[in-house]
């Protein structure tokens, strides 16, 4: 545990005097193709801006060691657009994906289209360097359009996921745990009807859902 500590601050002393290096929150085969196949769900996803704590909304990523309470915003590793955006895009792209649908941020989007609306409250987003990521998020989900019965409600879940050394880890830790929570709230979208419920397998090991309300 000690000489992880002296790594740890030996990389954020390093980190001052290298040439910046960004990273993205997005995985490029997800990006590539947002769905399976033709869309055929009757109804859109959207989600809305994300919420972030307010120490999070910089260029640089935050870290911090298990052993210290303080955080420390890397010069020389940012992300490669604003957090909240790309918590965001990578929701919206999982979600599109697991549940072959479309994203109304789409060109192709129809008004007529009855649409889940995703509002997300990212409470945590810790990034423990050479140990461990952890997210804490409440998600809301308002129907618009959809058939008369279908109420909105409001979920929560705690990711936990080691990682190991480097930024490069630390990053794949919270696009994976991402990938998760999206996989959870397609889960916690109540349907229409059971048959227009997709089948999700179970919940990945450091995912803990807190249940919904509503």
């Amino acid at each position: 545990m000690k000489f992880l500590f002296l790594g740890a601050a030996a990389l954020l002393a390093g980190c001052a005097t290298q040439a910046p290096q960004y990273y993205s929150l997005q995985a490029p085969a997800l990006a590539s193709s947002a769905q399976n196949g033709p869309v055929v769900a009757d109804y859109a996803i959207r989600v809305q801006p994300v919420l972030i704590p307010e120490q999070l909304a910089r260029p640089q990523i935050v870290v911090a060691t298990a052993q210290s309470p303080e955080v420390i915003p890397l010069n020389a590793a940012l992300w490669a657009g604003p957090l909240e955006a790309q918590i965001r895009g990578t929701l919206a792209a999982v979600l599109a994906h697991n549940l072959n649908v479309m994203d109304i941020s789409s060109p192709k989007f129809s008004g007529d289209t009855p649409v889940w609306q995703i509002y997300f409250d990212v409470q945590r987003f810790d990034s423990i360097y050479g140990e461990a990521i952890r997210q804490d998020v409440v998600w809301r989900m308002v129907p618009q359009g959809m058939p008369s019965g279908v109420s909105g409600r409001v979920c929560s879940a705690q990711l936990t996921m080691p990682v190991g050394e480097g930024m490069s880890a630390l990053v794949a830790g919270h696009r994976q745990a991402l990938e998760h929570l999206g996989g959870l709230v397609g889960q916690t979208l109540p349907w229409p009807s059971q048959a227009s419920a997709p089948a999700f397998s179970a919940l990945p090991e450091g995912l803990k859902f807190r249940g919904c309300v509503g």
